[in-house]
């Protein structure tokens, strides 16, 4: 490693990285490790309330049978 002691105040450009392999080694250095927080999203905290939940159950139902309902009606 050469003796090039550059602050890395700002970030550093993926480019500078590639061509400069003692200022990659330094930024590798300076990265933290990371965490399962880093990849785990935290719950939301909004809740489905009991007459959303209702909406969603009839939408569920009504929507794929209004197909059917009208071939069966159609056929009379």
């Amino acid at each position: 490693m050469s003796s090039m002691q550059l602050p890395l105040d700002e970030p550093l450009s993926p480019e500078l990285a590639l061509v400069c392999p003692e200022l990659a080694e330094r930024a590798r250095h300076l990265l933290r490790e990371p965490t399962w927080a880093d990849f785990v999203r935290p719950e939301a905290s909004a809740r489905v309330g009991p007459l959303q939940m209702l909406a969603l159950a009839f939408a569920s139902i009504v929507i794929p049978a209004t197909p059917l309902a009208l071939l069966i009606l159609a056929q009379h």
